[in-house]
């Protein structure tokens, strides 16, 4: 167990390798169009909601390791149809790959990361732990995006070679670690999931499921309308792309450190402010940032814009910090993932639906219109939440 810590350490960094980043939209975008380009991540949001919750009953009743390894080889497979299919329907495969993968390792990675703390006795020291391994994560995620940018320069399709590079030392990685014990389950993943289910009769529980709804609807409107957006700041049309890319990797790349500076202080401020506070701090972020794309095309709302990951830093530490002790072992990746399978229905129905308006000035003033309605609606669910266990 104590060898796992060092090994999780190296398993972020290598699902921080994400080189494409910064050019898949444009990657998509650049082949089919932005109809076509929206519908493509509609495809990768609603494949996750298809593997989430039985890639966590996977990891809760198979075991933690097996399901990373999966996830990895999942990688590999989708990174090699990305750098080699040229139609609609090779990328939507690689898509579905790409959703395979993180949907098992969603929830996983972190569970393993407690359970190993756990069975040493050590889990009150899982939050600072945590927010110290992905802000590294974050670090390697900002060399990997500034690389990416500048191999998409040269070809969209580099950045998805070295992420295929990336995947297969990745499942090296897993082969390295090791299963923490617990106590086995023999029950399917129909009554599995019904005790999941059972859980959000604590309220708090049932808010961060709400919450995780609200944060993968606006992070995500935000992430992939940033490219476009950018391409529009520096005057160049969607299909005749430049210099985008280079700048887009080098503003992720900022975006990834600034979010790896935020998510290092995030056990202080929720043991200052509460747990409910410091969630809708950083949930203002994106509302506020996709309100100012949709009103001005301008490098003045490109500060926003490097704001946007933070809200995905401090989750990741909060919310499993915040699900482990109130879920039992056997059921804490199930709950993690049915918690991130409804935000990704959520997402990927949002994305069918403005995958359709096809104008993107138009796309953006829904994104803010959407992102303003769920601020009001989690801000309000807060209210009857209690911070303690």
């Amino acid at each position: 167990m104590e060898r796992n810590l060092d090994r999780y350490r190296h398993l972020q960094w290598s699902t921080g390798a994400l080189f494409w980043l910064p050019t898949s939209v444009l990657f998509f975008i650049d082949r089919f169009g932005l109809g076509d380009a929206l519908r493509l991540q509609a495809v990768y949001y609603l494949a996750v909601v298809a593997f989430e919750v039985p890639s966590g009953w996977f990891s809760d009743r198979i075991g933690r390791v097996v399901t990373l390894r999966l996830a990895a080889l999942w990688w590999v497979a989708a990174h090699a149809f990305f750098v080699f299919s040229d139609g609609f329907a090779g990328v939507a495969t690689a898509q579905v790959l790409l959703a395979m993968g993180f949907a098992f390792t969603s929830g996983t990675d972190v569970t393993l990361h407690y359970d190993s703390l756990e069975a040493l006795g050590r889990t009150p020291e899982f939050e600072d732990r945590e927010s110290r391994v992905r802000r590294d994560h974050l670090v390697f995620t900002a060399v990997a995006t500034v690389t990416g940018g500048a191999l998409g320069l040269i070809d969209l399709r580099l950045p998805f070679l070295a992420a295929l590079v990336a995947s297969a030392i990745q499942f090296l990685v897993t082969l390295r670690l090791a299963e923490p014990q617990g106590d086995p389950h023999a029950s399917g993943v129909g009554s599995e999931l019904l005790r999941v289910v059972a859980y959000l009769r604590n309220r708090t529980l049932a808010w961060v499921m709400v919450y995780v709804l609200g944060e993968v609807i606006t992070v995500h409107l935000t992430s992939e309308l940033a490219a476009p957006y950018l391409a529009g700041v520096m005057g160049e049309a969607l299909d005749q792309i430049d210099r985008t890319p280079l700048v887009n990797g080098l503003l992720a790349a900022l975006i990834a450190l600034v979010a790896a500076a935020a998510v290092r202080g995030v056990g202080r401020f929720r043991r200052r402010f509460g747990v409910v506070l410091v969630f809708m701090m950083v949930a203002a972020i994106p509302v506020i940032t996709l309100t100012a794309m949709a009103l001005v095309t301008s490098a003045l709302v490109l500060p926003l814009i490097v704001l946007r990951s933070v809200q995905t830093a401090v989750v990741s530490v909060l919310v499993p910090a915040t699900v482990a002790p109130r879920v039992d072992r056997r059921h804490r990746a199930t709950f993690l993932s049915l918690t991130s399978l409804v935000g990704r229905l959520g997402y990927g129905s949002v994305l069918l639906a403005i995958g359709t308006v096809g104008d993107f000035g138009e796309t953006l003033q829904w994104a803010a219109a959407i992102a303003a309605v769920v601020f009001v609606v989690v801000g309000a669910t807060g209210w009857f939440v209690d911070d303690e266990p």
